[in-house]
C-alpha cells in the first residue's frame, strides 16, 4: 500500500497483511515523528556558564486530500536544567512538558509542488504556540520540485523567515553529516532510558520510500541516497521575520526589551529507501536593554521513526484559519 510522506514528493510502500487490508483502506497510514529541539545560550551570567534545554516529542501526520497532511503532537517530553545545574548535560530527567509546549490540537500543512504552501490552525492557538508549530513543521519543507537535478542552485524559499534566498546543494559525499545522525541515534537510546517512550509502543510497518511525481507517473525507488543542504544567510533576507523558541512565559514578560536577531541557518535534508532525517542549526544574537548579548543555538531535528495503521477518522480542527508558514 503507498502511504503519502510529503504531498507532490515522497510516499511510502508499505506492506501490509492481507488480514488487515480493509483497515488500511479505511483509515489509511500515520507517519510518527521523532521531533527533538535543543536550544542553548551563551555568555549569560556567570559568564563561564551556559545554559540550554531539550524538547523531545513525537509529530504524528496523516494525509488529508491530495495536498494536505493532518497532524498533531504527543508524547512530548522537556529537559530544562535550571542555573545551578550542571547545565547543557542530559544528566537531567526528562519530563513531560505540561504547557510549555505545544498541546496535542490537530493542525493542517498544506503543500504545493514546490513545499509547504500554508499552515491550517486553530484560531485559538496562541502565538507562542504557532512559532513553534512553524519552526518544528517547516523541517518538511523541501523548496523545489524533485525533479530539479542541478547539484547546485538558488531559491527563493518560503520559510519562517518568510521569502528567502537559499543556496541548495546536493552532497555526494554523505560522510559529511553523517555524525549528526549518529549523536541523535544516541539521543533516542536516551530518552527510552528516561521513559519518554511508552511500553508497548507499535514498531510499525515495514516500508520502503519512494519519489512521487506530479504528472500521475508511478513512484519512483531511490536508487541512491537523497542529501540536500540548503544554506541561508539571514541578514540578507528582505522582510525577514526571526524566531528562536521561547516557551509562554517569555513572552508574558518578553517582550519588546529583547531584540533578537539570527546570523546563520543550515538545514539538511537526507533521504533513503527506509529513512528520512530533516534537520536545521541556527545562531544568532540576543540583546535586551541593558545591551547584554547573548549567543543563542538552536538545532531542530525531525526524524521518521515509523509508519502505522490510523486508528480513527481524522479530527476536525475548531475554529480554522489559514496562517503563513
Amino acid at each position: 500500500m503507498l502511504v503519502t510522506i510529503l504531498p507532490f514528493f515522497l510516499a511510502a510502500q508499505v506492506t501490509v497483511d492481507p488480514s488487515r487490508q480493509s483497515e488500511w483502506n479505511m483509515y489509511g497510514g500515520e507517519c510518527t515523528y521523532d521531533v527533538f529541539v535543543i536550544m542553548s545560550l551563551s555568555n549569560i551570567a556567570p559568564a563561564d556558564k551556559s545554559f540550554c534545554s531539550e524538547i523531545k516529542s513525537d509529530l504524528k501526520c496523516r494525509p488529508k486530500g491530495q495536498d494536505s497532511l493532518s497532524c498533531h503532537f504527543q508524547n512530548s517530553w522537556i529537559r530544562h536544567p535550571g542555573l545551578k545545574e550542571n547545565n547543557c548535560t542530559s544528566a537531567m530527567d526528562l519530563v513531560p512538558t505540561g504547557t510549555r509546549f505545544v498541546g496535542e490540537e490537530p493542525f493542517e500543512i498544506r503543500f504545493n509542488p514546490r513545499g509547504i504552501q500554508n499552515l491550517v490552525v486553530s484560531k485559538n492557538t496562541p502565538r507562542w504556540q504557532l512559532d513553534m508549530i512553524r519552526a518544528i513543521v517547516s523541517q518538511l519543507n523541501i523548496g523545489f520540485e524533485a525533479l530539479e537535478r542541478r547539484d547546485r542552485f538558488t531559491i527563493v524559499e518560503n520559510s519562517t523567515m518568510n521569502s528567502c534566498e537559499v543556496d541548495v546543494r546536493f552532497i555526494h559525499d554523505s560522510s559529511e553529516e553523517e555524525d549528526d545522525d549518529d549523536d541523535d541515534d544516541e539521543k533516542d537510546d536516551s530518552v527510552e532510558k528516561n521513559g519518554a517512550t511508552k511500553q508497548g509502543e507499535m514498531e510499525g510497518q515495514d516500508f520502503e520510500i519512494q519519489f512521487v511525481s506530479t504528472n500521475d507517473k508511478p513512484a519512483r525507488t531511490l536508487d541512491e541516497k537523497f542529501h540536500v543542504q540548503k544554506l541561508r544567510q539571514p541578514k540578507s533576507c528582505p522582510q525577514r521575520t526571526i524566531y528562536f523558541f521561547r516557551n509562554e512565559g517569555d513572552y508574558d514578560r518578553g517582550d519588546e526589551e529583547i531584540y533578537m536577531d539570527m546570523t546563520d541557518s543550515v538545514s539538511h535534508i537526507m533521504i533513503e529507501k527506509n529513512k528520512f532525517l530533516s534537520f536545521t542549526i541556527a545562531a544568532g544574537l540576543i540583546t535586551n536593554r541593558s545591551q547584554v548579548v547573548i549567543r543563542p543555538q538552536q538545532h531542530i531535528r525531525m526524524k521518521l521513526k515509523q509508519i502505522d495503521l490510523a486508528r480513527h477518522s481524522l479530527s476536525e480542527i475548531q475554529n480554522p484559519v489559514s496562517m503563513s508558514l
